[in-house]
């Protein structure tokens, strides 16, 4: 699984950066702000969210563009988690990270996006002997 890490900050970035590496998933790219996010995001499986970005859009903006075009699982990174609350599917990592807490995000997203892409698949007949695979 590839990970987008979108922070603003570096030392919070390089952290999760780290321990996402040390478990096995790829990298994607770190993107400081919403139009590096938007780039980089058709590489991505998962994404870590800042809640809040220096260019003004709040992580949950750009989660719901993530999951509705790129099929992205997602894990929020904040300082305040009552800024995001309870979302199905998405789990919430308090700054500073640990590395227990961002494994546990990375696996929920990673399983969440597992069953949302087996769902999509099964109401669009894909995997069955008359239509084909979809390409990503």
């Amino acid at each position: 699984m590839r990970v987008l890490i979108v922070e603003d900050e570096p030392a919070f970035a390089l952290m999760v950066e780290d321990i996402a590496m040390a478990e096995g998933f790829e990298i994607a790219g770190i993107a400081r702000n919403t139009a590096e996010a938007m780039e980089l995001a058709p590489e991505a499986d998962i994404a870590i969210l800042d809640v809040r970005l220096a260019d003004g859009l709040t992580g949950p903006e750009i989660a719901k563009q993530l999951v509705e075009h790129f099929n992205v699982g997602i894990v929020y990174l904040t300082g305040n988690p009552d800024l995001v609350g309870d979302r199905d599917g998405v789990h919430v990592v308090v700054k500073p990270p640990s590395a227990p807490s961002v494994v546990d995000g990375l696996r929920q997203a990673a399983a969440w996006r597992s069953r949302r892409t087996r769902q999509q698949n099964a109401q669009d007949g894909v995997g069955n002997a008359t239509s084909k695979p979809q390409q990503h």
